[in-house]
């Protein structure tokens, strides 16, 4: 038999397993008509490598029972980590999305490059040694995303986002490959929020939505016919940077370098100057007993506020969702998506915010593209690392060669008499 048509009938099964199991062999031979005894020596390869296993019987009516087949969850793992201006989040994750740990160490202060690297390489070396009975697919690293706070800050690793990011690529990276014996991958922090919920999280079986992400600043994860989408030069979705008024001559000037974009205008660093300028102007609010101008404000200072409904923050938190809101209603209008994902800390400032921010949503997105849910998730941290973990599995299977099996609704395989003796 060629090396080739084996290697395409393995992958084929490991993705109709992963895909519909528990499934019998029986229900893989209709699926694919195989013959029954080349179908039994490969599901004997899969399980002597532990990639499946047996996992219980079944019978339909009369008959003997059939072993049921599924991917080995427990067995197949990947390390995630992501990357921000002051910390890393490492994950060890199961091909199901099960967190089986994580870490999170925090980045000194002028730390230079070369000790952060070992850093990382001594704690991914270490990670691979507790889980050296699984099989570990890879080390997925995502990207760090733009944080207009942190990016502010001076040292060694903070003072430029493009240096960090060049850094990862040409530094982190080679010295991973060069120490380790699995695949080391980067992904784009864009398009890991919409791969991550399309793999394990709230847009399972969705095939158009995007994720949302409000805090130091907001932008958007696309996802279009079931295809992450990351666009030409891996930009899509800075719906933070679109214009929501060019003529307001009170608006600051954006980092980006124009005035009026929707992030500068609405994200929580605009929310804080907003009502901290409120507060020096002498506006009454239960944030008086507790307000220092040396202290910087927190979310959870603003949603004991909104808690005891001060009008104050109630006023500010309404105008930010609103304008949030109008701008995810152009997104809809311009994608039409079947489900909009909210994520980040923003959502901390809890039930007044949301209800605010789905309303003005609502009010605003065209009658004929109202169809479609809101949701917000609680995936905040592990939210990158699981991203580029699902495309170490995604490359590990093949599965963007067998998109169609995916397409297979789990309910319509065909149900046969067991011609195996399984």
């Amino acid at each position: 038999m060629p090396t080739n048509y084996y290697s395409h009938k393995r992958y084929l099964f490991l993705n109709l397993i992963n895909h519909l199991g528990p499934i019998s062999r029986t229900e893989l031979i209709a699926l694919t008509d195989h013959r029954p005894a080349s179908v039994g020596e490969l599901i004997k390869d899969l399980i002597r490598e532990e990639l499946i296993i047996e996992t219980g019987h079944f019978s339909k009516g009369h008959g003997r029972k059939r072993a049921l087949l599924e991917i080995n969850h427990s067995h197949i793992c990947a390390i995630g980590i992501s990357v921000s201006p002051t910390s890393i989040h490492y994950i060890v994750t199961q091909i199901n999305g099960v967190v089986l740990q994580q870490i999170e160490t925090q980045i000194p202060g002028g730390q230079l490059h070369e000790s952060l690297a070992q850093q990382i390489v001594a704690q991914v070396q270490e990670l691979l040694s507790s889980y050296t009975p699984k099989t570990i697919v890879g080390i997925g690293i995502s990207e760090p995303l733009y944080d207009p706070v942190c990016y502010q800050k001076k040292g060694s690793l903070l003072s430029s986002y493009t240096h960090f990011n060049a850094w990862i690529h040409s530094d982190l990276k080679p010295q991973l490959e060069k120490l380790l014996p699995i695949p080391v991958t980067t992904s784009s922090a864009i398009t890991l929020p919409a791969l991550a919920q399309q793999r394990f999280g709230l847009a399972k079986g969705a095939r158009d939505f995007i994720c949302v992400e409000l805090s130091n600043g907001i932008g958007a994860s696309i996802c279009c016919n079931g295809n992450v989408v990351g666009g030409a030069n891996g930009v899509a979705g800075e719906i933070g940077h679109t214009i929501i008024n060019l003529n307001n001559t009170n608006h600051h000037l954006c980092y980006c370098g124009k005035p009026g974009c929707v992030e500068m205008d609405t994200a929580f660093p605009a929310l804080v100057r907003e009502i901290r300028a409120a507060l020096d102007r002498g506006v009454f609010s239960v944030l008086n007993t507790c307000y220092d101008p040396a202290r910087e404000l927190t979310v959870q200072d603003i949603r004991q506020a909104l808690d005891e409904n001060d009008q104050m923050c109630m006023y500010y938190v309404k105008q930010s969702a609103s304008l949030i809101g109008v701008t995810i209603a152009n997104a809809v209008n311009l994608l039409n998506p079947e489900l909009v994902i909210l994520h980040g800390f923003m959502l901390e400032l809890g039930e007044y915010f949301i209800t605010q921010l789905s309303n003005s949503i609502r009010e605003n997105v065209l009658i004929l593209a109202k169809n479609f849910e809101i949701r917000t998730s609680s995936t905040l941290g592990n939210l990158l690392p699981l991203g580029a973990a699902a495309e170490l599995f995604t490359a590990y299977f093949k599965m963007n060669d067998y998109q169609w099996v995916y397409e297979i609704h789990p309910d319509i395989y065909p149900q046969e008499n067991d011609p195996l003796a399984d």
